[in-house]
This record gives structure tokens, sequence and C-alpha cells, in this order.
């Protein structure tokens, strides 16, 4: 709730900025735009016109076989399969390692856990540490990396080939010998909450991901879609466990490329990657196939934006599906051609394209679009009727044969390199295809015909059960949507995709309890004693600093207020330079709530009950107080754990886990290792990671009062120095009721 207060605030005092004119350009309507001249005499003549002396192109020949290097295939004593491609004409080596595990095999309470498992294995061993891992590569100018998939982890080398003995060294080494140390694991989950942040906040990247949780649902893994909260939840625990289950030599292959001895390389491998010990593939977690009746239709609501997002998306298929090459063709048609394609001319002058997945399970296709907010309905049904119309009639004769061509014409110009011919060939024996798939794939293409890229299209396509995600504003295409009779949900783009998995139980093992409990005792000594601090009644907190939302840094001034048990109050003061001040307050009261801040039309106060999920923010709010928390972890019914010690700015801290008790929410406290005392609180509320650190803390009538607290998440910063810090004060009980007005 503090952080709507802020935003809302901050937005606020900033007030509406004068945009740029609209751009129109020709097509963007009638009026106003130059047309060409009518014709109004002969056209020229056509001085190629019936030439008969001129050659013409030669007409296309079938696809054929693509010769390709051979491949040499062998096996280690523990099982890891190994395939070698030799190729002299540069003196490089790279060496790709793949473990059959990725976002596929995750279970819903540990999104990320692969993510963070192959970022986390280039962070230490028991022999380097990150530096010197890094040292290592940097050393012979070479390169490595890891990294996970939606099906699996990928550990990647790349060395001159008189320096291949580095990457024999260090990929085994990484793979069988990483230690995920917890500083590490710390900045990487801060680091990927970032990047993650940044990816949901594109429009583009949000619609697609909504588009996949509509399709799927909340109960299959591809309608799961991570947040800050599922990062956050990852823990050393969970990493290990993972490596464990899943990177064993069975569930993995290497493919080693470049100027290599095919004689010396067994004996190489034998000796370094023979440490990797056998152990049992577990087999990958299934899902139910989904059905879909109907069209769904969800509207993210994101104020502000000129263009629309449109995705348009059914069940796709398996990639070893028989009407896969079909498919290859009549998507080639529809708006995976590019400019040529249906969807493309239907969109005009947007633009649209399809896709769909390829892996060895049954995935999406996707048809998408960006256009104008005041035309998205229209292209949304335009792309509609060119999806049914390729469904009915299929693909023409002529379509068929252009797709073919384009789709083998570079086939074989794919593979100008022995690494390009050993990433093509991961791809192929990650679904078990063997290297005659890569020689045949132009040939099967070939055999496509009308008849049979019909039938898949007819087969696959169902214009009648599909689901359509648009995101944009709402006020722009609601009106539209219901003029057009369609039936939808509304969310707001800041909304979590996913419904929040529920928690796991706090581990209840009596010596991690009382040990947890031991550290609050600590930090309640630390603070001024427990009774004291059971013994307050109220305080009020006065504080200014800034804070900075959308890239906007406007001074603030915090006034907060409790009264035990239940009653708070908030006030937010926004002092904007050129304007008047803007004031945003929240008040508790038991179980209910009220809001006062600028109406979002006429700019004056209003009054506006909290209800909903804001209710269930604020009264978070209320109980995770910083003053009073101690006392909530020292309850005998807290739920308590230890966790590991965590690095923050080079300094380690102790943590104590507190779940909180009417939500979904564990909050992470770190104690200052020689002070006892508070210095961050974290948190994941609604999908969107907080964090509050304290410092400088001072005594107030026997209790210490931290004076610098700094805050951040959900898309803002605030940094407060503490003024005042009363303790008891005299307080009218009508400072927390609600005010007058509407």
């Amino acid at each position: 709730m503090m952080r709507t207060l802020l935003f809302f605030a901050a937005l606020a005092a900033c007030g509406p900025k004068p945009g740029p004119a609209p751009i129109v350009l020709p097509g963007d309507g009638d009026a106003h735009v130059v047309k060409p001249p009518a014709v109004t005499g002969p056209t020229a003549n056509d001085p190629w016109a019936g030439r008969s002396d001129l050659i013409a192109a030669p007409e296309a020949k079938p696809p054929t076989a693509t010769e390709l290097p051979k491949i040499d295939e062998l096996k280690l004593s523990n099982g890891l399969v190994v395939y070698a491609i030799k190729s002299d004409r540069l003196p490089l080596v790279a060496m790709q390692l793949v473990v059959r595990a990725g976002r596929m095999q995750e279970p819903r309470a540990r999104l990320g856990v692969s993510e963070v498992t192959a970022d986390m294995l280039v962070k230490g061993t028991r022999r380097r540490d990150a530096k010197q891992l890094a040292r290592a590569i940097d050393f012979v100018g070479g390169t490595i990396a890891a990294d996970s998939t939606f099906e699996a982890t990928m550990i990647s080398c790349s060395v001159l080939a008189k320096h291949v003995g580095t990457c024999l060294d260090l990929v085994p080494e990484m793979v069988t010998q990483p230690t995920f140390p917890e500083a590490e694991l710390g900045k990487l989950r801060d680091q990927l909450a970032g990047t993650l942040r940044q990816r949901l906040d594109d429009p583009g990247a949000r619609a697609s991901a909504h588009a996949q949780n509509l399709l799927w649902g909340d109960l299959h893994v591809r309608g799961w879609v991570n947040s800050e909260q599922s990062l956050a939840a990852v823990r050393r625990d969970d990493v290990v466990a993972w490596h464990r289950t899943w990177f064993v030599p069975g569930n993995a292959m290497l493919v080693v490329t470049g100027d290599i001895d095919l004689k010396k390389l067994r004996g190489d491998l034998e000796r370094t990657f023979g440490a990797w010990r056998k152990g049992p593939v577990p087999p990958a977690p299934t899902y139910s196939d989904q059905g879909l009746s109907g069209t769904r239709i969800r509207l993210v609501d994101k104020p502000g934006m000129t263009q629309t997002q449109i995705r348009i998306a059914q069940f796709g298929i398996k990639h070893d599906d028989p009407r896969f090459f079909d498919t290859l063709v009549w998507n080639f048609v529809l708006g995976g051609g590019g400019t040529a394609s249906r969807l493309a001319k239907a969109a005009t002058p947007y633009g649209a394209s399809s896709s769909f997945d390829r892996t060895i399970d049954r995935g999406s296709f996707v048809a998408s679009s960006v256009t104008r907010n005041g035309d998205a309905i229209t292209i949304t049904k335009r792309m509609l009727e060119e999806i049914a119309r390729l469904a009915k009639d299929g693909p023409s004769k002529e379509e068929v044969a252009a797709a073919i061509a384009n789709l083998t014409g570079g086939y074989g110009l794919r593979f100008q390199s022995a690494a390009d011919l050993g990433a093509a060939l991961v791809s192929a024996e990650l679904h078990r295809f063997g290297y005659e798939y890569l020689t045949n794939y132009p040939v099967a293409i070939g055999q496509v015909d009308v008849a049979s890229a019909k039938r898949a299209a007819g087969e696959i396509l169902d214009p009648k059960a599909a689901v359509i995600v648009l995101v944009g504003d709402a006020k722009d295409l609601e009106p539209e949507l219901k003029k057009a009779g369609w039936r939808y949900e509304k969310v707001a783009f800041a909304q979590p995709i996913t419904a929040t998995a529920p928690l796991p139980d706090l581990p209840a093992d009596p010596k991690a309890v009382a040990a947890a409990r031991q550290l609050v005792d600590e930090a309640l000594a630390a603070k001024g004693g427990k009774a004291k601090l059971a013994a307050l009644t109220a305080f009020r907190m006065t504080a200014a600093g800034s804070t900075t939302i959308q890239g906007q840094t406007v001074p603030v001034e915090i006034v907060r207020t409790f009264a035990r048990p239940d009653k708070m109050r908030i006030d937010a003061t926004i002092k904007a330079s050129k304007a008047k001040d803007v004031v945003v307050s929240v008040g508790v009261i038991g179980p209910t709530a009220w809001q006062r801040g600028p109406d979002a039309k006429t700019g004056e106060p209003a009054v506006t009950d909290v209800a909903g999920d804001g209710l269930a923010s604020v009264d978070f709010e209320r109980w995770r107080e910083p003053e009073l928390i101690l006392l909530k972890a020292s309850a005998p019914d807290a739920k308590l754990a230890v966790a590991p010690d965590e690095t923050v700015d080079g300094k380690v801290y102790a943590v104590v886990k507190l779940r909180a008790p009417a939500a979904q929410v564990e909050i992470s406290i770190y104690l200052d290792k020689k002070t006892k005392l508070i210095s961050r609180m974290s948190y994941d509320d609604g999908g969107s990671s907080e964090t509050d650190d304290f410092a400088d803390y001072r005594e107030v009538s026997g209790l210490k009062i931290a004076h610098k607290r700094a805050s951040i998440g959900a898309g803002r910063s605030t940094t407060l120095d503490v003024k005042s810090f009363e303790i008891d004060p005299k307080i009218d009980p009508a400072v927390f009721a609600r005010p007058a007005g509407k």
C-alpha cells in the first residue's frame, strides 16, 4: 500500500505533460492525404511484353538430401554419449554439453530453478571461485557459458585448438564440482529479478506470456510465468537438489566440433568426464492434455498505450508429429513467410506473423501483430478470417511451391562451420531424431503437397477454439470490444500473470526453529527488550526524502502513525516544484480502510474505501510494521526458520524467515551479526519483490530506531531520513477515521 500511495502521489505531482503531435502517414485515413492523380491517358507500352528471345528462369529442382560432414559417435564408460565432428578449416574447438532438464521439468513452487542452476555453474567449483574460473578462460582467449531453455541446460566452451585442454578441465569441473555459493546466489537472484522485471514490462513480451497462460492455464507448465516471487523462493538447497537429480551422464550428451584429434579425444574425455558418476534418470513430469472449447479473450489494460499488442494462440503439435513438415509449409504461407505471408497482407499496413513451437511436447501456435488502438479489433478480425480461410481451403499450389523453395533453398548454408552443424545436431538429438533428420530435412519438406498441407492445416487450426490477448489502453479497446459483441476478461498490466503457488511449509525441525527463536530473542534484546517493546502503545514517525518512479525523482515527506492494536495512518506529501503539494493518505481501523488522494479527472481530493486485494495489501502493511515485526516473530505460533547467511554489499548477515499468517508471503529478516539489529526486510507480494533497508540506529525512549530508511520494488525506490520519532504520543482517535467526502 505504501508503494501504491507514493506511485499515485508522484504521478499527480508530475502532472500531465503535453506529448508530441501525432504523426499521420498516408494510409492512416482519407482526410488530408495526398492522392495520386487520376490516369487519363493510355499507359506506356511494356517493351518486354511478348518477347520470345528472353531466357526463362529455370524450374526449381526437387530438394535433395544435404551432404554433411561425418559425425563420429562414442559412449564413455559412465554412459555419456559423445558426438565428434572434425573440421580443420579453422584452428578452433567448440564443446557443448547438454543436460535434458529445463523449464519443462520445473515444479511450480520452484519456477526458475533451472535458470538459476545454469547461471550458478560459472559461480564457483571446489577448485576455483567465480573470478578464478573467469581468469582461466580469459587467459586463453576463450569463452564459456551456461544457460537453460525450456527443454535443456547447456554448457558451452570455445577456445583455440591448442588450448582445448582448458575446456576439457573447466566444463567437467563445473558440471561435477559446483559449490553454488550462497553469496553468489543472492546477487544472481537480484540480477535475474531485474532482467525479468524489464522483460515483463515490455508490452510485447507480456502479451506473449499472457497468451501462453490463457491457453494452458495455471495447472500446466506452459501456463506458468516466472515472477520475482518465484525467483526469490529458489534457495541453495533447491539448486543443489535440482543439480543432483538431473545432472547425470545418462541424461546428457556432449558435442565436440572443430580441429580435434579423434584418436586422442576418447582418452581425454574418459580422463576428464570419467569422474562424473552414473545415476538414475527420473521421468519427466507429465500434464493432462488441455482442451479448448470456444474463444477466450483477455484484455490487459495499460493506460497511455497508443498501440495494441495482439496475440491469437491455439494448441500446436509435437516435433515428432507426422504433420510437422506439412505444418512448416502451411505456416510459411500463413504468417511465417514475412511480408509475403497472408497474415502480413491482411494486417497491412501494420504487419503480422505466426509461428509454432518445435519441442518434444505439444506446444503452441501463435499469431502476432501490433496496431494502433483504433484498428486493433479490425486487425484481429482479419487475422482470424485468414486463419479460418487457410483451415478451410488450405494453401494454393503456387503458395506451396514458394514455401518449399524458401524453406529448402538456403538449408545447406546453415552449416558453414562445424560448430553450426554441432548446434543443429544438438537440436535433433535432443528430440531423439538422429543424424538422418538433418540430411533429409529438405527432402521431407519437398514431399509436402497441396493436399497434405491442406489436411494438416484443417486438422490443427480451429478458428472457433482460440485465445486472444490484447495489451493496450482499455479506454480505447473496451468500446470496440463491446461493439463487436466479444466477451472478455480484463486484467491490469502489472497484475501477476500466473496465480501465486502456495508456499511450501517452512521446516519444522526443532533445532532449526530453536535457532531462529534464539536469533529473534537476541534482536529483541538489541532493540531495547521485549518487555519495553510490548509495552509500546503508539508511535508517530516523520521522515523526509525522495522517491523515484518511472525515472522521475520528487521530494517526499512521510508521516506514519500507529496505535496498537489495529490502527494505522500514513500521509505522503509530494513536494512539487512548479505546482501545489500533493497529499495522499491511507487510514486503517480494524477490518476497514480508506484512501484519500487527487481525483484522476478533476485533481481535487477524493476519498475512497479500500476493499478486496487493496484491503489485503493494507492489512499486510500493518502486520509487517518494522518497529513491531520482532514481536510477531517471537509469538508462540510464529512460523519461523533460519535461512543460510547472506552477503549484502560485502557484509554477512544472519537471516530469519517469518511467514505472514493471513497471506502467502514470507518475510526475510536480515540481522547485523554484530549489533543484532534489523538491517533489511525483504518479501514478495503479488509477484513483486520488495526490499526495505534500515541504518543509523539511535535510541529513542529506550528503543533503538533506524533513522535512515530505503525501500525498492514495483518500479519505485524511496530514501528517507527520520526527522522525529515519538514514543506513546497523545493521538486523537479521529486521526484514523474516514474523512468526510466522496
